[in-house]
């Protein structure tokens, strides 16, 4: 990475600042490519499902079983483009997946030692999870924008985290109550448009009722540019706060003005 070319301000940023930085680049500077990125991949995930639910019928619970198992694997192609974007890189949509498909067997290999990792640590009543978890937030960036192997991605995510995990367990609950707005807010537009303006009444079935509905569906989808861009933006303070990211950053601008003084003399 070009420290010095970053399109965000390198410093430490509280969680608070860090969504609202996520909020703000997912609606301006990543907008474009994140627009191309879902109608590559998210929109057929959307489609498929609703094909298992409405032409195979199957159950909600398998349905969200397969979005959330995708969605989960698709949400590396965001962390590789926000990633690119934020230092400075132009890139399209075609770029980006190229990027991520060369990764794409290390990362899938991480995702698999990490999902093993967290099962155990749900044994018996979930009391490892909320140890284990925090560990591994980090495990997507250091596999795709690091080259990172699955044991040294696991390994470098640990030592982002170190002394602050608590703080990293906070940030995560955030972002699942972040995703269930996503889920609710689109849930409650959806059947509303559908039942109080085209008084269509409620065809697809309701969240709270059925288990599941096309517009939640979609509202959870839509979350993954957010949550991953949030995410890469926690690892950005974590290198930060660990590396000196901030500090480097400074020496470089001291240096460059330094030769800039140099060579006008």
């Amino acid at each position: 990475m070009n420290l010095g070319a970053s399109a965000v301000v390198l410093r430490p940023r509280p969680l608070s600042e860090v969504l609202d930085l996520a909020c703000r680049l997912c609606v301006s500077l990543a907008f474009g490519l994140y627009a191309r990125l879902s109608a590559i991949l998210l929109l057929p995930l959307f489609a498929g499902c609703l094909a298992l639910r409405y032409a195979l019928s199957w159950p909600w619970a398998a349905v969200w079983a397969i979005a959330v198992t995708a969605s989960g694997v698709v949400q590396g192609v965001f962390t590789v483009g926000v990633g690119r974007l934020l230092f400075s890189e132009e890139l399209g949509a075609g770029q980006v997946l190229r990027l991520f498909g060369r990764r794409f067997g290390a990362y899938l290999g991480t995702l698999v030692i990490a999902t093993i990792l967290l099962a155990t640590s749900c044994l018996p009543f979930f009391l490892g999870l909320p140890f284990a978890w925090p560990h591994l937030v980090f495990i997507h960036e250091a596999s795709l924008l690091e080259g990172a192997g699955p044991v040294d991605a696991i390994r470098r995510s640990t030592r982002f985290v170190s002394g602050r995990a608590f703080g990293v367990l906070g940030a995560l609950l955030t972002l699942l109550l972040t995703r269930a707005a996503f889920v609710a807010t689109a849930e409650s537009l959806g059947q509303g448009f559908l039942d109080e303006v085209l008084q269509l009444g409620k065809p697809f079935g309701t969240l709270l009722h059925d288990g599941g509905s096309p517009f939640a569906l979609a509202g959870y989808l839509l979350s993954v540019p957010f949550v991953s861009t949030a995410r890469f933006l926690g690892y950005i303070d974590a290198r930060t706060r660990s590396d000196g990211w901030d500090v480097q950053v400074r020496f470089m601008a001291i240096t460059a003005a330094e030769g800039e003084r140099r060579a006008s003399t």
